[in-house]
């Protein structure tokens, strides 16, 4: 398993969330999951929702990368 660490998660309500994981993305999945409902759009949602003026956005990755860290062996 690899390392974990305590991630702190900000919400859109202002409210701090502390997450154990392995990397970011795990520990804002585990957010996401608890805030968002996710499905593919059907035919008619895409309807009601582009008459109702909102527009599809295109994903882009995260501003800030997960930054790797390599342990270091002491010296022999």
């Amino acid at each position: 398993m690899a390392q974990q660490r305590i991630y702190l998660v900000g919400t859109p309500d202002n409210k701090v969330r502390l997450i154990k994981a392995s990397v970011r993305q795990q520990a804002v999945s585990h957010v996401a999951n608890s805030l968002l409902t996710v499905r593919v759009a059907s035919q008619d949602d895409l309807v009601k929702a582009l008459k109702a003026g909102i527009e599809i956005e295109q994903y882009s990755a995260p501003d800030q990368p997960e930054l790797i860290e390599h342990s270091e062996s002491p010296a022999n």
